[in-house]
């Protein structure tokens, strides 16, 4: 996909000068003092690399692609970047944090937008560092530690990424606890708390601040309208002091920790010759929807998401059936023979058979072998409020949420 070349292109433009990225365009000395903090646990490669892999399994087909997030990572390790891990439990309730991730219009680019991609003159940033320092100048602050915006592998880099950059660490949570298509599916928004100010910077070095919407589901029409023009912005908002981040239900704690707990077990089951599939499903303690062969698919980019279904015809104990996922973005129904076996805001994801990572949408093949997994979402969203914007009859299905275990036992007897 086409933001995968471009991401490529930001990581060489970005490798040859890291240490000036500590500090911001009016040379601000605070933002570069704290590259020297060291605060926060340090993660090596192999603990980067099982994050990323887990991150494929709870990306539900969205969050960017695995092959970008390795580039970027690697790129940051080669230029002698630390990058480092905080539990929320550790921040002290006046600082305060905040989330960085790019939105961008998932659909291949067409040739007049690709023409203008072209004629951008190489940036020196990533639009997502650039909005991250665009919302501290703006507040007047320097924030302590990075939100990761949601579980996917190119959104998870990107947050991962910025603070080894800037030189502040990333909490080891999350705003979603997976890949989601729209920025109301935050978990501080649905906590109550107000994610604007927002700052918003496009690849084209456009600059925006949203001070204030009267509906919180406006800022998603106001970021996505920036994308499709401009195919990728990057986004800071959820501006939140530690108090409130500590607070139940705001932030998805723990979620990177998870992704690289599966992505550990995935590695440790190839070594061992043992399934890594089944072996990455025990770690997120999660359930086996559904396997087999990619038959066919279609998707349509409509206001910049990418929306589609992908139909498996069933293999081994699931032979003679078929499975359709429906996605915006990210897997949000499947149906087995017409019948419901999960939908959002649980988690639906599809994995390689032979290369045991998760699968972005729309990069299926035919023929593909696959497994369908399913992992139960976090409590916060299956309260009322997490479900005003996360249920299947939000996305316009005339389906009721029922949690995955439910209806697969349900189904069961």
């Amino acid at each position: 996909m086409q933001r995968r070349q471009f991401m490529a292109g930001l990581g060489v433009a970005l490798g040859t000068g890291v240490t000036g990225l500590a500090v911001t365009p009016n040379g601000n000395a605070k933002m570069a003092r704290r590259a020297a903090t060291g605060r926060g646990v340090e993660l090596t490669s192999l603990h980067l690399e099982d994050t990323l892999l887990g991150s494929s399994y709870l990306g539900c087909g969205g969050g960017g692609g695995l092959g970008a997030a390795r580039e970027l990572i690697a790129s940051d390790l080669a230029a002698g970047l630390s990058y480092r891990q905080l539990s929320v439990s550790d921040l002290s309730d006046d600082e305060m944090v905040a989330s960085p991730y790019a939105l961008e219009s998932l659909a291949p680019v067409d040739e007049q937008m690709q023409a203008r991609l072209d004629q951008i003159s190489a940036p020196t940033e990533m639009p997502t560092i650039s909005s991250f320092r665009l919302l501290e100048d703006h507040l007047g602050i320097n924030f302590s530690a990075v939100i990761i915006g949601e579980i996917g592998p190119e959104s998870m880099a990107e947050g991962l990424s910025l603070g080894a950059r800037i030189g502040i660490p990333s909490l080891d949570a999350d705003t979603v606890g997976r890949a989601t298509p729209e920025i109301n599916q935050h978990s501080v928004r649905v906590a109550g708390h107000a994610i604007t100010p927002a700052a918003a910077v496009t690849q084209f070095g456009d600059q925006v601040i949203l001070k204030h919407v009267e509906d919180p589901s406006r800022e998603e029409d106001v970021f996505r309208a920036l994308s499709v023009v401009s195919r990728l912005v990057g986004v800071t908002d959820a501006a939140i002091s530690g108090a409130v981040a500590k607070s139940e239900h705001v932030l998805v704690q723990g979620s990177l920790s998870l992704a690289a707990n599966i992505g550990r077990a995935v590695r440790e089951a190839s070594a061992a010759g043992r399934d890594p599939i089944d072996a990455a499903r025990s770690a997120g303690d999660g359930y086996r929807l559904f396997e087999g062969v990619v038959r066919t698919y279609d998707w349509v980019d409509r206001d910049g998401f990418l929306v589609g279904d992908v139909t498996i015809d069933g293999s081994g104990a699931f032979k003679d059936q078929s499975l359709v996922l429906d996605y915006k973005n990210e897997h949000l129904v499947a149906k087995k023979d017409g019948v419901v076996l999960a939908t959002c805001p649980d988690l639906i994801t599809m994995i390689d058979r032979e290369t045991n990572e998760g699968i972005g949408n729309p990069e299926f093949e035919k023929g593909q072998s696959v497994v369908v997994l399913a992992f139960r979402a976090a409590a916060l969203w299956r309260r009322p409020e997490g479900l005003d914007v996360f249920q299947p009859r939000y996305f316009g299905y005339d389906v009721d949420y029922v949690p995955v275990e439910d209806r697969l036992q349900t189904l069961s007897r």
